[in-house]
């Protein structure tokens, strides 16, 4: 598992993508064909249950319309594993070295506080089954980058349109569906105005409707849109 790419992406990801010799996009509409090998540098095939979907970030030279796990347990007789496993090696000392550099990252000195190292000591502390959500902004940064997330845990925040404020509401529709689950919302102070402040009144109308009542809003209060800032 090299992590997420593209702007929130690792070296990882980015060198395995721009070394691969073959492209197999599962089910994704991932927008942003920039970080995607260039044309005609991998053989690509793309599988998707939308067929309209087939074809549309990357010239590929098989489009197969199905279920993604049936369609690969149907194509997993037809791979033959290679024997010289250097890139892969290649590949693994990359993931290696890019959390030793999240790591120094996190443990930077910062007034009053590095968000890195939240994120990166809150990792270890994720309960076990945990939903998080993410809002848009560099939260989004450091829950793409500085999360290890487990098996049998979920995560969610906005795609495509990079939209201010799910967070909460992310959250409180998770403990709807998932009452006895700890639901986690990571939240900039500028989205935690916009609408997380109101959403408080409808965890505190239901909450105690969860059979777990635990709804953990984490506000990363920096006084700014520092994504805006950036830009």
């Amino acid at each position: 598992m090299t992590g997420s790419i593209g702007l929130l992406g690792t070296r990882a990801s980015y060198d395995m993508m721009t070394g691969c010799d073959t492209l197999l996009m599962v089910g994704s509409s991932f927008p942003y064909s920039e970080f995607l090998p260039k044309p005609g540098e991998a053989r690509g095939i793309q599988i998707d249950i939308d067929g309209r979907m087939l074809g549309i970030r990357y010239p590929m030279e098989l489009n197969l319309v199905g279920d993604s796990a049936e369609t690969l347990r149907a194509l997993l007789p037809r791979l033959n594993r290679k024997t010289d496993r250097a890139w892969r090696e290649t590949i693994e000392r990359s993931v290696t070295e890019w959390w030793h550099a999240l790591e120094a990252r996190a443990m930077e000195d910062a007034d009053p506080l590095n968000p890195q190292r939240v994120f990166w000591e809150l990792s270890a502390r994720l309960p076990d089954e945990c939903i998080l959500s993410a809002d848009s902004g560099t939260t989004a940064t450091w829950y793409a980058r500085d999360l290890k997330i487990r098996r049998g845990m979920m995560g969610s925040l906005s795609g495509g349109l990079a939209t201010m404020g799910p967070a909460v509401p992310y959250a409180i529709a998770a403990k709807f569906c998932y009452p006895d689950r700890v639901a986690i919302a990571l939240v900039g102070d500028g989205a935690m105005q916009m609408n997380g402040l109101n959403e408080l009144i409808t965890i505190a109308k239901y909450w105690r409707e969860w059979t777990d009542p635990r709804l953990i809003v984490l506000v990363l209060n920096n006084r700014d849109l520092n994504m805006v800032t950036w830009e």
